[in-house]
């Protein structure tokens, strides 16, 4: 490397690093952050409690729907095994590549399987009428997969594509948490689902704050419950799901993703697929 190399990169380091800092010199202890070491079906609740505009969160839930309630911490074998998840994937034409990785590598570090949305903005009083669809640029992973914020990316059209393994020895922050406590971030799984947004025109401040309703694809809200399998089974346990504005509670200017996540019908379509698995 050249000394020209060096100085730009030296800037590089020193430019996020300060950014980095900057923002976990922002994080203040608040009321109703999640006890990241409580049960895990207690954690699930918080971590999913249900994500408004602008980043504002509900109550913890007081109940998780079937089969969340009674799986999550739980070991996913004998029930359910990576054989009978490689002749699923190679029925249904999926590579093991667009979902986190090869199944033949354990995964031993990750605890949290967190889900966020991309918030793609458009400058525009609605949504165009073709993003859910090919046509549209929001939904090109090969533009996303080489940008290593996330582990996997999902499209509208239930796409997915992996930049970063789940087996990384160099996983994203994917969190304000994450970046302010790096010995932590191999816990966590991070899945960004593409999502448009427009502006709120109700309030005066610039803002990105309408999604559609639903929120995601029945598509994506498939592929998400599929790479959620694919993950827990890798771990040997069902992975806590999380949103991702809940795990940053505390921090200013957090995210409000996911927006207008059904989680009831992700965990429907959880349960389709662990059957449709097991029966494999």
């Amino acid at each position: 490397m050249n000394r020209f190399s060096q100085i730009v990169v030296s800037l590089i380091l020193f430019t996020s690093a300060a950014r980095g800092q900057a923002v976990c010199n922002t994080f203040e202890p608040v009321a109703g952050r999640c006890d990241l070491n409580a049960a895990p079906t207690t954690q699930a609740k918080c971590l999913l409690r249900p994500v408004k505009k602008f980043g504002n969160l509900g109550d913890p839930l007081t109940a998780l729907p079937l089969p969340l309630d009674s799986i999550i911490g739980q070991p996913t074998a004998p029930s359910l095994t990576i054989d009978q998840l490689k002749r699923f994937l190679t029925q249904k034409g999926i590579a093991e590549a667009d979902i986190g990785g090869s199944l033949s590598v354990a995964l031993s570090a990750p605890k949290y399987f967190v889900i966020h949305d991309t918030s793609d903005f458009f400058e525009s009083t609605d949504f165009p009428a073709n993003v859910n669809d090919t046509t549209s640029s929001i939904n090109r992973l090969s533009v996303r997969v080489t940008r290593p914020v996330c582990h996997v990316w999902i499209n509208r059209l239930g796409q997915s594509a992996t930049s970063v393994v789940f087996e990384s020895s160099t996983p994203p922050s994917g969190t304000k948490f994450g970046l302010c406590n790096p010995a932590d971030k191999k816990s966590f799984l991070h899945i960004e689902n593409i999502q448009p947004r427009i502006r709120d025109r109700s309030v005066s401040f610039n803002n990105d704050g309408i999604a559609p309703t639903p929120g995601f694809t029945d598509a994506q809200i498939e592929r998400l419950a599929l790479v959620y399998i694919a993950a827990s089974a890798r771990s040997g346990r069902w992975l806590i799901p999380a949103y991702h504005s809940p795990i940053d509670l505390g921090f200013q200017d957090r995210h409000d993703d996911p927006q207008n996540f059904d989680l009831n019908k992700w965990a429907t379509k959880l349960g389709e697929l662990i059957a449709q698995v097991r029966a494999m």
